[in-house]
């Protein structure tokens, strides 16, 4: 046999596997290709979305997962299990990739890999089975810090309906901000005060200036979540420009200015305002614990006082 004839029955060897690998099993690739966290503690909890993509998937395949990250492979788990099957016509699958970090885990850091192998689910009698690979690179850093940390996202107000009067008392406008926040400490977190400068729709002055009475919700660690600051506006029906500054303790995190439409009320199906019990009560939480406070001591002393009295007495009759 010459070595003419070898090499062209080494070249067709090529072309026949290249062929299987187009049309049997073309194409494999993740994103992110990475799993990273520097904020870890212990006791944390996060969790990653990685995509698995096929270029051609017309037909099902095999999917293994192994783990190889010294020191917290048993903290590593994958939502589909370690083998699974990709159906075929999804080009694009996602796995959600979960750390549990132990209560007792030594601070440091755990670096490794995630190698994800991709093949067909059955081979037919002829043909040549080929698996595709990816790696998830893995860097994950557990420290003693506490970390209070987020990013607000975006910024919108909910509908809300202008304020009213019951009998002697004004109930305000219920202004509710919603605020999408991620969390990339460590701690759960929300807002510690949204301040608000209400302007006419020509911004010519300012109309109200108003902090948050309330904030409602909390976003865990490494999530990313909704929360609800809320206001009580005194304002009529109409639309206004507001500037907004979104407070982490003494820190601005975010501002900026949105439009407010204040409708006329009962024009919004289902909408809830205040009660009358909330109008009074948000936004004065401490003057009344304060309030009761030095009630609760007066009374204790004038309890006292006439206990004492009784006493006195009783020993000026003897």
């Amino acid at each position: 046999m010459t070595s003419q004839e070898n090499w062209g029955k080494i070249g067709l060897l090529i072309l026949f596997l290249l062929f299987f690998y187009q049309t049997a099993f073309a194409g494999f690739g993740i994103s992110p290709p990475f799993l990273r966290n520097e904020n870890l503690t212990r006791g944390s909890y996060f969790e990653e979305k990685i995509y698995l993509v096929r270029g051609d998937p017309v037909e099902d395949s095999k999917v293994t997962i192994t783990i190889n990250v010294p020191g917290a492979d048993n903290w590593i788990k994958i939502d589909k299990g370690t083998s699974f099957i990709l159906p075929k016509g999804e080009k694009a699958v996602p796995i959600i990739v979960s750390v549990q970090v132990p209560n007792d885990a030594p601070y440091g850091r755990y670096t490794g890999f995630m190698r994800i192998t991709v093949e067909p689910k059955e081979i037919q009698p002829g043909q040549v089975g080929i698996a595709l690979g990816a790696r998830v690179e893995v860097d994950l850093n557990v420290t003693e810090r506490k970390i209070f940390s987020f990013i607000v996202r975006a910024v919108e107000f909910l509908d809300l309906e202008e304020g009213y009067k019951w009998f002697f008392f004004f109930i305000p406008g219920k202004l509710v901000m919603k605020m999408t926040i991620e969390n990339v400490g460590n701690l759960p977190v929300t807002p510690s005060k949204v301040h608000l400068d209400i302007y006419d729709i020509l911004k010519s002055k300012i109309l109200e200036s108003l902090d948050s009475v309330k904030i409602e919700g909390k976003v865990l660690p490494f999530k990313t979540d909704n929360v609800f600051a809320i206001f009580k506006t005194k304002l009529p029906k109409g639309n206004y420009w507001v500037k907004y500054k979104i407070y982490k303790e003494k820190e601005i995190v975010k501002e900026g200015e949105l439009v407010v439409n204040i409708k006329e009320r009962g024009s919004i199906p289902g909408y809830k305002g205040f009660s009358f019990f909330e109008s009074l009560i948000l936004g004065r939480e401490k003057v009344l614990i304060s309030i009761l406070a030095i009630a609760l001591v007066f009374g204790i002393f004038l309890v006292s006082f006439k206990a004492l009295k009784r006493i006195f007495f009783k020993r000026g009759k003897k």
